[in-house]
């Protein structure tokens, strides 16, 4: 049987624990779309909304109306037909009856902040060498997550848009139109617990 005295054991556990202890705090970090972001340019829809529709799906009931037809002759002559703006257009051939979309789920809000993983953890050790207050490291890692989740905004490419997507926004990134959505992508650092989602 072999004895071990580890000398100075009690000094060390108290130590780590009085570092551990000046490190909780009752704020925490949330990344995403707050708030503040406000509304989509084109309605009163919340750019937080928006979000969420991309990252959970949803099934829009359309009351139909919508104009569609031939932008222009040389679409006509291609026999291609595409939704029309109100009075615009070379030729209507109709309106949309009420419909149902769907829009699929494109999570990019729980796997973007899941891929930073790796580089939070660095941040939370290097902010502790450097002796960083608690603040400073939420806010650090929160710039961090909310920079990964951009990347992983932009790099998604499925499920795909619809080729009339497509065509309309000049785009097959299927969260990227204008980018207005990934600029609304922030950190905040505040008194928890944190709220989630949408009321």
């Amino acid at each position: 049987m072999i004895n071990l005295e580890l000398i100075g054991f009690q000094e060390l556990q108290d130590e780590l624990s009085k570092e551990l202890a000046a490190l909780r705090s009752d704020k925490v970090v949330t990344v995403g779309i707050h708030e503040e972001a406000g509304n989509v340019e084109s309605g009163d829809l919340a750019m937080a909304s928006l979000g969420a529709v991309h990252e959970f799906g949803a099934d829009i009931k359309h009351p139909g109306g919508t104009s569609y037809g031939y932008a222009s002759k040389a679409a006509a002559d291609r026999d291609e037909v595409r939704f029309l703006k109100k009075g615009a257009g070379y030729m209507e051939l109709g309106v949309t009856q009420p419909h149902d979309i769907n829009i699929p789920a494109r999570p990019w809000l729980e796997p973007g902040v899941a891929s930073a993983t790796p580089e939070v953890l660095l941040t939370i050790q290097d902010g502790m060498e450097a002796g960083q207050s608690m603040d400073q490291i939420l806010e650090a890692v929160g710039a961090v997550a909310a920079g990964k989740v951009k990347v992983y905004m932009t790099d998604l490419k499925t499920p795909p848009n619809a080729a009339s997507t497509i065509r309309k926004k000049g785009s097959s990134n299927p969260l990227i139109d204008s980018g207005a959505m990934r600029q609304s992508v922030t950190h905040k650092v505040s008194i928890g617990p944190a709220e989630e989602g949408l009321d």
